[in-house]
């Protein structure tokens, strides 16, 4: 009984969609005879172009939104049936092209604006995309035309790491995108020096405006183990701003140093100003270790201007020892930019300068040494691999007593 319902369902789903495409044919053919009797028909132009691309025939479509186009330089179906139409064949390039004039001509045409963002979109330019998306509703009035950017805002805010954007334009549509929880697992492997060797295993785990990032780190001294570190952080994201809460535990053979513990708590709103996003960041960090204490306060800022990103931090560093009049301050400033050079590859430069000492980065990771040396600067290269693999390369020089000393790593991340 359930088959052959089943079978019922399936003829007149196909009976529906046959009589809909006859429905097409049926213009199709109304507007050749209309314009055999009126070549100039603009209507009739207009529906047999729309017919065509209704039917599936992106190329008939295509040259009839070029002819009417031609006939009539100041109508604006004719360019948003041209984009229409690329957008189909997925010709993204065109469409920048022929967007830029068409939008000159008609700059208060939604669907245009709409065209160009998914271009930028496809170009993995998100900031750009997002402007143009958010134009286009502005302009559009029609509900079924104006879903389109919507979804496509909603899109650009997730690419840019904005939850809570993405959800206000994703909840004014019929049918809102499922959020499905996305995990990473990653791996990786450090030397340092000649006798210090790093083992690291972590996860992310992200569910809309949720982010939980587990880490566990193993130091190796001359191949025998002198150090764990375990850390967790998890992230909400608020309207305008994240808030990151980051625990550490970290034991080893050192007497003078383990075992530490330490905490951090972090702000970094967004701001967009047009086309750039500005993430302000203060941190407080707070480590208490065998002989000493540590606080330390971060005041940075980072731009994202895509494919290139600028991060700047100054930190003041206060530790507590145990000895009277023994404390110490100063001042650690950090420096990066990461640029994409092609598709998902990724450069990277890294520069830090002052006593390193304790120092906690943005990542959140401690450099647990009395002695590390006064300066550092770095190199990194993150490039895809087949099956939602992600390589990342990183060496580093640092500065002690003017002798440099190297790190190199290597990590491995998976998605699913």
């Amino acid at each position: 009984m359930k088959q052959a319902l089943l079978v019922l369902l399936l003829f007149c789903l196909l009976l529906s969609m046959k009589a809909e495409e006859t429905d097409y044919r049926k213009l199709l053919e109304a507007s050749r005879l209309a314009l055999a009797y009126n070549p100039l028909d603009t209507e009739a132009l207009l529906n047999l172009a729309y017919s065509h691309m209704m039917l599936g025939e992106t190329d008939e479509a295509l040259a009839q939104y070029q002819k009417l186009r031609q006939q009539n330089s100041r109508l604006s179906a004719a360019a948003t049936g041209i984009l229409w139409a690329l957008s189909a064949k997925g010709d993204w390039m065109q469409i920048r092209q022929e967007g830029r004039e068409f939008l000159a001509d008609f700059p208060q045409e939604g669907m245009i604006h709409h065209y160009l963002a998914a271009a930028q979109a496809y170009d993995r330019k998100p900031h750009l995309a997002r402007v143009g998306y958010l134009k286009a509703i502005a302009l559009l009035e029609e509900p079924s035309l104006r879903a389109l950017p919507e979804e496509g805002a909603g899109w650009a805010y997730l690419a840019l790491d904005d939850y809570p954007a993405a959800a206000l334009h994703f909840n004014r549509l019929e049918n809102r995108p499922t959020s499905k929880l996305a995990a990473k697992l990653r791996t990786g492997f450090a030397a340092k020096g000649s006798s210090a060797r790093f083992l690291n295993l972590g996860s992310i785990l992200t569910y809309r405006s949720w982010q939980l990032i587990l880490d566990a780190e193993e130091m190796l001294w001359e191949g025998e183990h002198f150090r764990w570190q375990l850390k967790a952080t998890a992230r909400k994201q608020l309207p305008h701003t994240d808030l990151n809460l980051s625990l550490q535990y970290l034991d080893g053979k050192d007497e003078r140093i383990y075992p530490g513990k330490a905490a951090t708590l972090a702000l970094s709103p967004r701001i967009y100003a047009q086309t750039l996003l500005i993430r302000p960041r203060l941190a407080q960090h707070f480590s208490s270790w065998n002989r000493h204490n540590n606080y330390q306060t971060d005041l940075g800022v980072k731009l994202v201007y895509p494919p290139l990103t600028l991060n700047y931090t100054a930190s003041r560093v206060y530790q507590d020892n145990e000895a009277l009049d023994a404390d110490t301050a100063h001042w650690v400033h950090t420096a990066s930019t990461g640029l994409r050079i092609w598709h998902d590859f990724w450069l990277g430069a890294y520069a830090g300068f002052g006593d390193l000492a304790f120092f906690t980065n943005q990542a959140g990771s401690y450099t647990d040494d009395f002695s590390p040396g006064n300066a550092y600067y770095g190199f990194s290269l993150d490039a895809p691999l087949p099956g939602s693999l992600q390589l990342h390369l990183y060496h580093q020089i640092g500065i002690k007593d003017n002798d440099p000393i190297h790190l190199t790593s290597l990590g491995l991340s998976a998605a699913f």
